[in-house]
């Protein structure tokens, strides 16, 4: 379960945010690869080499695989869980690049160099039932899209076909579809960040206990449902600022209205959800930043001049940071 958020600053920084929680441990960590890296597929037999060098979270599952990350062009995407809704081609295609659901982050993010450019290299791949060798099952997944040009698009792959949709509100949750979760933010529309007037009842006139009642009714719970509603009201209202720095910091302060401690989400088997990192994506200045659970304060890590120029995989920690 994850939350994705885009965000623009006044000087127009665009960035791309989520969180990551799951309950199996996944060991993300920041990792570079460069251009020309050669990508192994378990759905196809020939795999895949970049153009784009990026940097993004990803584990080494005897191969590399990506949750997110962001390009040396400023294109970025982040995997999301659309369980229920999910589906994939049951036979590879000889005459396209295979892949399955947890390879398209790194095939993106080495391919595209911007959402225009994926969505027209993508039509030459298809995803298919593969189970994942990590996971050891067919990851259901949707996948936020977004550009330093400011244009951003979630795609869902369902049983009607593959499916654009523009990220109107800027935010993206898990599962149900994308179409519903617009149709559901309508029944929020009182939501707003002042108080609402005084009320006369008769001769009785209602005035409210303290500032704050404009957003009764803000779900606070962590369903997939609330998470979109709570996240394109914060979005939407969040003072602005100036900079990548700055923008950054406001970024996470969203986050954290989304992060999920160990304890307070627990699946049906026992096992409990949580946020395992948090990663705002500066897709303007190039810039990484992440923060795992037991971590006090981001990294920042410089898609820059320095890390551009190695032809080898640098996986980083927060003391290369």
């Amino acid at each position: 379960m994850c939350t994705s958020i885009t965000y623009q600053t006044e000087d127009n920084v665009r960035m791309l945010a989520r969180t990551m929680d799951f309950s199996f441990q996944l060991g993300a960590k920041p990792i570079y690869i460069p251009k020309n890296y050669h990508f192994a597929t378990l759905a196809g037999q020939s795999g895949f080499t970049g153009r784009e060098a990026f940097l993004g979270a990803g584990a080494n599952v005897g191969g590399y695989i990506f949750a997110d990350g962001l390009n040396a062009a400023g294109f970025s995407m982040a995997a999301l869980y659309f369980s229920e809704n999910a589906k994939y081609a049951d036979e590879a295609d000889p005459d396209k690049t295979n892949l399955e659901s947890a390879d398209l982050v790194a095939w993106g993010l080495s391919q595209a160099s911007s959402v225009a450019d994926f969505i027209d290299r993508f039509k030459k791949v298809v995803i298919v039932n593969q189970e994942n060798r990590f996971l050891k099952i067919v990851v259901p997944l949707h996948w936020v899209l977004a550009d330093k040009s400011g244009v951003s698009k979630v795609l869902e792959i369902t049983a009607s076909g593959v499916h654009y949709y523009d990220n109107q509100v800027g935010v993206m949750t898990n599962s149900p579809a994308y179409g519903w979760h617009m149709e559901n933010l309508r029944r929020y529309n009182h939501l707003q960040p002042q108080d609402h007037a005084d009320r006369q009842y008769g001769s009785f006139k209602s005035i409210s206990d303290g500032p704050g009642y404009g957003a009764l009714g803000l779900p606070g719970d962590y369903s997939s449902v609330s998470r979109f509603i709570r996240a394109a009201f914060l979005r939407n209202y969040i003072g602005k600022t100036t900079g990548g720095e700055a923008g950054a910091k406001a970024v996470f302060h969203l986050l954290n209205a989304f992060d999920i401690p160990k304890g307070v989400k627990i699946q049906a088997n026992g096992e409990s959800d949580y946020t395992q990192y948090k990663c705002v994506m500066d897709l303007t200045n190039s810039a990484y930043y992440f923060q795992l659970y037991e971590q006090f304060g981001p990294a920042k890590y410089a898609l820059d001049a320095h890390l551009l120029a190695s032809d080898q995989v640098v996986e980083l920690d927060k003391a290369t940071a």
